[in-house]
């Protein structure tokens, strides 16, 4: 191949690229500007910021002792109320509670021993007469007593 050949086949190449690249460019802006989530910028004009008046910052808040005083009297009748239902919803009680359960406790039967009460313990090789372990520590003891 010649030179001139040469040349012409690179800056085909090279156009082919740019055409490739031109589109890829539209594609990509076309994704930059379209519908975009959440509160566009801007979206509160300025002009309304500046006409709008400034709130005018608010104090804190307290509470008078008459009102005060009106809110605990209304809670007291409410629970004073409360009180009242529950009262007699109930049965009245003669005995305390404690007392009730000691009654209880005194008055109920004994239980009568069984014969077999408690199982008796199991016999460990130990006390069956098995030959204890010789050690060098229990042939010491035992040679020492």
């Amino acid at each position: 191949m010649q030179t001139n050949e040469i040349l012409a086949a690179i800056d085909k190449q090279i156009s082919q690229l740019q055409q490739a690249r031109a589109l890829l460019a539209v594609d990509a802006d076309d994704k930059q500007t379209g519908k975009q989530r959440g509160r566009p910028k801007g979206s509160i004009s300025k002009a309304i910021k500046a006409s709008a008046p400034a709130a005018a910052k608010t104090s804190k808040r307290t509470m008078s002792e008459a009102g005060k005083t009106r809110i605990a009297a209304a809670q007291k009748a409410r629970w004073a109320a409360r009180k009242k239902a529950t009262k007699s919803a109930k049965p009245a009680v003669t005995q305390s509670a404690p007392a009730k359960v000691k009654k209880a406790i005194q008055s109920a039967p004994k239980p009568k021993p069984s014969k077999k009460a408690v199982a008796p313990a199991k016999k460990t090789a130990r006390a069956k007469g098995a030959p204890a372990v010789r050690t060098p520590e229990t042939k010491a003891a035992a040679a020492g007593s």
